[in-house]
């Protein structure tokens, strides 16, 4: 068993607080109804909820600004929204996790409703999502601005983290040109992908897809180790990457460090809500990895934190003290 040594963790948790995120990606809200189903519905065979309380988050990327400000690290967000109320209660979200206006780069649009998935949930069950979107790619104008300040912000941060939810936000130009700047000013750059953009994110220190979003950018399932090996491998060839992570959900996740695949159990006792944990991963993750610590005791990191986070109803995050005591009671610190 692989342990971190606490002179090393402690060195990386003091860190933390100097560092700033560069995260870049598709901005979504998150809408919870919490109610109680006590009857079927007279109009159709289906349960009536009776909403007892309601919350919006920051959903898509923004839940990578959740978990980093959860942890003590500032960002900078560069996405795009429409010009409704929505907008707004996503910009004041942002405003809570500490941004402020210089920090958030959101480009608004008549031309689309800024994202929202509402989900209803009975009692602790998720019976229904609504999600409200209209996918349009930024225009080359809107592509120039981001660029520009994107380039801007590099000089006074640690790291990138690509959020790529597939909702318009990212192009080849984009990406590639982002990468290339990153690369160029020596900052980490982390992507959590999609299928669509795959193998377009090329000279990334690491990617963190899950099985299904690897196997269907091959062409095969992948179930077995042998299966993640194979593809951990094949997917850090085309992408010119030292490292490479997947995720896989009740089994953990395997990494690529060291030309060697290690393969790490998930830590949740329960697994009670899997949304939002590929966000606390590369926000763990990379925020660990620019604060000193390698690529496999970042990895350790980033999969406590998400066995805890898994453990928690919606797209939750993680704290400095859940983190360590979690890391202590399992013996991943010397």
């Amino acid at each position: 068993m692989i342990q971190i040594k606490k002179e090393k963790l402690s060195a990386a948790i003091k860190k933390l607080k100097a560092i700033k995120v560069l995260v870049v990606g598709d901005a979504i809200l998150d809408e919870y109804l919490f109610g109680e189903v006590t009857r079927i519905s007279p109009e159709a065979p289906v349960p009536v909820v009776l909403i007892r309380n309601e919350k919006t988050t920051l959903g898509g990327a923004g839940n990578v600004i959740k978990n980093l400000s959860a942890i003590g690290v500032k960002t900078e967000f560069f996405a795009k929204s429409g010009t409704d109320s929505n907008s707004t209660v996503l910009i004041n979200l942002l405003k809570n996790e500490g941004l402020s206006n210089e920090d958030i780069h959101i480009i608004q649009s008549k031309e689309i409703p800024t994202i929202i998935k509402s989900r209803i949930i009975a009692t602790t069950q998720q019976i229904c999502r609504i999600d409200r979107e209209k996918i349009i790619s930024l225009t080359k104008k809107e592509e120039l601005q981001v660029l520009k300040k994107f380039t801007a912000s590099l000089k006074s941060t640690q790291a990138v983290i690509l959020s790529d939810y597939d909702k318009g936000f990212f192009s080849d130009k984009l990406i590639s040109e982002m990468i290339s700047n990153s690369v160029e000013n020596q900052k980490i750059i982390t992507v959590d992908p999609q299928v669509r953009h795959f193998f377009k994110y090329k000279n990334i220190n690491l990617m963190t897809p899950n099985h299904h979003e690897a196997g269907l950018a091959l062409g095969r399932k992948l179930i077995t180790d042998r299966d993640i090996e194979s593809a951990i491998f094949e997917i850090a060839k085309k992408l010119h990457s030292k490292s490479m992570m997947i995720t896989r959900g009740d089994k953990g996740m395997s990494l690529l460090f060291e030309k060697k695949v290690h393969h790490i159990p998930t830590l949740a006792k329960e697994v009670f809500d899997v949304t939002g944990a590929g966000d606390t991963v590369i926000s763990l993750y990379t925020a660990f990895r620019s604060a000193g610590l390698n690529d496999l005791e970042s990895s350790m990191v980033a999969n406590v934190g998400a066995g805890v986070v898994v453990e928690k109803l919606g797209a939750s995050t993680v704290s400095l003290n859940e983190l360590i005591l979690n890391l202590e009671k399992r013996n991943l610190v010397l």
